[in-house]
C-alpha cells in the first residue's frame, strides 16, 4: 500500500478537496483507497457518506493497540473508497500521544500491519487528510507516508505557507522518515482570469521547477457544491472541467510514483 499526505501549513488551499477528489480519481483508476481524516475540523469526513455502520475513529485507532486501520475501515458511496473518520475530540489523542515515547511512529505501524494483509483484503493507496497545525498527529501522516502532495491556491499567502510546509518536511525527513519524498505540488485553486494569480503559478514554478505539476484546478463552484451534497466532482458533474482537472491530476500523480 503506497501512502500518501496530503498537507499545508496554511489553511484555504483545497488540501480536504484535493483528498476527497484524488481518493475517488485513484478508486475511479481500479485502485482500492482508504482515505484517512486526520484533521478534527473534520472536513473530509463531513463530505463523504459512509455505506454502512461500523468502523472506528481515527482517535480510536491511535490510540487502542488492538485496532486495526481493517477493523476502523467503513466503505463509503463512493465505489471502490474506504474511510477512516476523524472526530470531534482528536485533541484528546494529541494530548496522550504527545507524552508517549515513539508516538510518532503509531500510525506508520498500523498501516505496516495493514501492508502485510494478503492481496485481495487491503488497500492500494491511502490518503491521508492532514491539519495545518504541525502537531503529533501530522507528524505521524509524514512519518506514515511515502509521498507528501501539497496542494496550493494561486494567492499570493499560499506561498508562505508552502515555505513553512516544505521546512517541517525536510525536518521530518532528516530526522524521522528518510524514505518521505514530495510527490508534488499542485495549484488546485487557482483563477486562471488573475493576472496576480498567474504571476504566484509562475513564481512558483521558477522557484521549484521539479515539484509543481503541469495539472491544475480552476477556481470552480460546482466542486463546493458537490461536497456540500456529500459528492465527489466525478459523480455531481461528470462532464465538468473539474472532473477533467482532477483527472488529469490523479493521472500525473500516479505517473510520479511510478504507478
Amino acid at each position: 500500500m503506497t501512502t500518501i499526505t496530503v498537507g499545508q501549513r496554511k489553511g484555504g488551499n483545497g488540501k480536504s478537496t484535493s483528498a476527497l477528489n484524488l481518493a475517488h480519481a485513484f478508486a475511479l483508476s481500479g485502485l482500492r483507497v482508504l482515505l484517512i481524516d486526520l484533521d478534527d475540523q473534520k472536513n473530509s469526513t463531513s463530505a463523504i457518506e459512509k455505506a454502512g455502520d461500523g468502523g472506528a475513529s481515527v482517535e480510536r485507532l491511535l490510540l487502542d493497540p488492538e485496532l486495526s486501520v481493517a477493523e476502523a475501515a467503513v466503505p463509503t458511496t463512493w465505489a471502490g473508497v474506504s474511510l477512516i473518520a476523524s472526530s470531534a475530540s482528536l485533541s484528546g489523542a494529541i494530548r496522550e500521544l504527545d507524552g508517549e515515547v515513539g508516538s510518532h511512529l503509531v500510525l506508520r505501524e498500523k498501516l505496516a500491519a495493514a501492508s502485510s494483509a494478503p492481496a485481495d483484503a487491503g488497500f492500494d493507496i491511502c490518503l491521508i487528510d492532514t491539519s495545518p497545525s504541525l502537531n503529533i498527529l501530522v507528524v505521524n501522516a509524514l512519518c506514515a507516508s511515502r509521498w507528501l502532495f501539497i496542494p496550493l491556491s494561486s494567492k499570493y499567502f499560499s506561498l508562505q505557507g508552502l515555505g513553512q510546509t516544505l521546512d517541517a518536511f525536510e525536518k521530518v525527513k532528516t530526522r524521522l522518515n528518510q524514505e518521505l519524498a514530495v510527490l508534488g505540488l499542485s495549484f488546485v485553486i487557482h483563477d486562471r482570469r488573475s493576472a496576480l494569480a498567474n504571476d504566484v503559478v509562475k513564481k512558483a514554478r521558477e522557484e521549484y521547477p521539479k515539484l509543481v505539476c503541469e495539472s491544475s484546478v480552476g477556481q470552480n463552484i460546482k466542486i463546493e457544491e458537490a461536497q456540500v451534497l456529500k459528492k465527489s466532482i466525478f459523480s455531481y458533474a461528470p462532464l465538468d472541467r473539474g472532473a477533467s482537472q482532477y483527472r488529469a491530476l490523479a493521472d500525473e500523480l500516479l505517473a510520479r510514483m511510478g504507478a
